[in-house]
């Protein structure tokens, strides 16, 4: 049956994934005039190096996108490999970060948001390694430094900084040093800009000036089609689901798989709070939100019951991405207007 297949670790289902993004993904890279392009002053100095030029190269952008919404999944599925808190080895978080992160117009474009969403990824990767090791563990120190190059490159990425200190009070004994090296690593990236600005005679209240454009800056008027709503509503309902399988689950499963899990929990938190504060990080938040949301589905479908219901639940899914790219390529055809 669908959920039995798609909860493997089968090769023809890597095929299957590349097929959804590329459907997802296609219309933007022949119509790239409907997405809209990341605004630049929640981007960092780093950030804005990397993604203006791609301004006049829409279709370049969106397809480097689409490659890094695939290395992403495919750092979530190697996540789980390594660390099993999944019960199976299975490709289930590709997709449905696929699903999640290109469901959205806006969201196909490469992005300062993204970029830093595989920054994020990478500390998570790194810190994971600190459970359970006896040993002084400089991961937060890496953690911290590629914190602080997010930061740079998406100026709102600041507020997933304390799920450092979070993972910190989860996995490790209260060795003083461990405390010290998140805050000096996340610095050495700000000391690199601030000796930048020095060397070429710019004045450093300009760092200030960064954040408080991003802090003040209006929030994003952005439309969606009918279908994206149906969408991401449905979305809604099976994280709905996964919360509350997860909920009834959680205390037989193992002490490593709790507290992996509990971290997530944390960094969609957080990145709810980057768009409660920040408006104008619109959907940019689904990135970061979309990792834990991508092993919270994973998890709910690769350990649930094989039922007609489960399946059906999961059938649903892939036929309102199917109908969403329909949509989209039916809004060509003259005289015809998209839902």
């Amino acid at each position: 049956m669908l959920l039995k297949y798609f909860s493997s670790n089968k090769a023809g289902l890597l095929i299957i994934f590349l097929c959804v993004a590329l459907l997802l993904w296609l219309n933007t890279l022949f119509n790239p005039s409907g997405a809209i392009v990341s605004d630049t002053y929640l981007a960092g100095p780093l950030g804005r190096l990397l993604i203006k030029p791609l301004y006049t190269l829409p279709v370049l952008s969106s397809l480097l996108a689409a490659i890094t919404i695939l290395l992403c999944g495919s750092l979530l599925v190697q996540l789980n490999t390594k660390y099993f808190f999944l019960k199976s080895k299975s490709q289930l978080p590709l997709l449905f970060f696929i699903i999640i992160t290109g469901g959205l117009t806006n969201l196909r474009l490469l992005s300062p948001a993204l970029l830093s969403a595989v920054c994020i990824i990478i500390v998570v990767y790194r810190t994971f390694e600190s459970y359970n090791k006896d040993r002084l563990s400089f991961h937060f120190f890496d953690g911290g430094i590629l914190m602080g190059i997010s930061v740079l490159i998406y100026i709102p990425s600041l507020f997933i900084f304390p799920l450092l200190v979070i993972i910190l009070l989860l996995f490790r004994k209260r060795v003083w040093q461990e405390w010290i090296y998140p805050w000096i690593g996340i610095g050495l990236p700000f000391l690199f800009w601030a000796s930048f600005l020095f060397i070429t005679d710019q004045p450093l209240h300009s760092m200030g000036d960064e954040f408080r454009i991003a802090f003040t800056a209006s929030d994003r008027t952005q439309t969606y089609s009918t279908m994206q709503f149906i969408l991401y509503g449905y979305l809604l309902f099976l994280v709905l689901i996964g919360s509350i399988y997860m909920i009834r689950s959680i205390g037989i499963r193992k002490i490593q798989s709790r507290v992996f899990f509990l971290v997530f929990f944390w960094l969609f938190l957080l990145s709810l709070l980057m768009r409660w504060v920040i408006p104008a990080s619109g959907t940019d938040f689904v990135y970061a939100g979309g990792i834990s949301i991508a092993f919270l589905l994973g998890n709910y479908f690769t350990n649930c019951r094989n039922t007609r219901i489960n399946n059906l639940l999961l059938a649903l899914l892939l036929a309102g991405v199917i109908l969403l790219i329909a949509d989209e390529w039916f809004s060509f055809v003259p005289g015809r207007f998209p839902l």
